[in-house]
């Protein structure tokens, strides 16, 4: 493992970025992901969930439980959560999806987080959603604040509920953060994360369970 080759592939996948506005949005996609170990194997399950844009009715979903190799290393996590996400998302991928990921999009050093690592390597709208800021710096007052990274505005810090923290969105790929910041208003449903991500959790955390039951 090489960092900076690492480090280097993603700067030279941060260039690929199009931030643009998507022709039409179908269908959302929530992605998520939870880790179990069996012995000295560490077991990676991901989720994606597939719902109707703007209805959020839920129409599809599928997992994937794969062995991971790759260290827990902060920035570079999309090495060790991406191949399974990508696959997970290509069970139940349609046409007009944009895939929302747990985790970051241009809001990374690298201009290449998980939600970003994913839409370019897939060729499809992507929008990162994290609880916490990896990168970038808010502007603004109010429960909707900007956040710049990249001498540019690449999402926004939004207060989704009155006694929750905020939550970060950003561009992963082929959206622009205003459409990023409508798709997530658009599915929140009173909690504090946009539904497809909140459903993915849970069924993520649910399956864990399942799995370490077994053990």
């Amino acid at each position: 493992m090489n960092l900076e080759e690492l480090a280097e592939k993603q700067v030279r996948i941060g260039e690929m970025v199009r931030i643009e506005e998507p022709k039409k949005i179908e269908y959302v996609i929530g992605v998520d992901q939870s880790f179990f170990k069996k012995g000295k194997k560490e077991y990676i399950i991901s989720v994606s969930v597939l719902f109707e844009f703007p209805e959020l009715r839920l129409v599809d979903e599928n997992y994937v439980v794969e062995e991971i190799n790759f260290p827990y290393i902060p920035t570079f996590l999309m090495f060790r959560e991406s191949d399974a996400g990508i696959k997970a998302i290509e069970g139940i991928l349609r046409d007009n999806s944009v895939a929302m990921v747990d985790g970051s999009g241009l809001a990374h050093p690298r201009k290449c987080g998980l939600a970003t690592y994913i839409g370019v390597v897939m060729g499809i709208p992507s929008i990162g959603v994290t609880k916490k800021k990896l990168f970038g710096e808010v502007k603004g007052k109010g429960e909707v604040k900007e956040i710049f990274a990249h001498g540019m505005k690449i999402g926004y810090e939004i207060k989704t509920c009155r006694k929750c923290k905020p939550i970060y969105i950003s561009v992963g790929n082929m959206i622009t953060p205003e459409r990023a910041l409508d798709v997530v208003r658009k599915t929140l449903k009173g909690h504090k994360l946009p539904e497809p991500i909140r459903i993915a959790d849970r069924k993520a955390k649910e399956l864990r369970l399942k799995y370490l039951s077994n053990l």
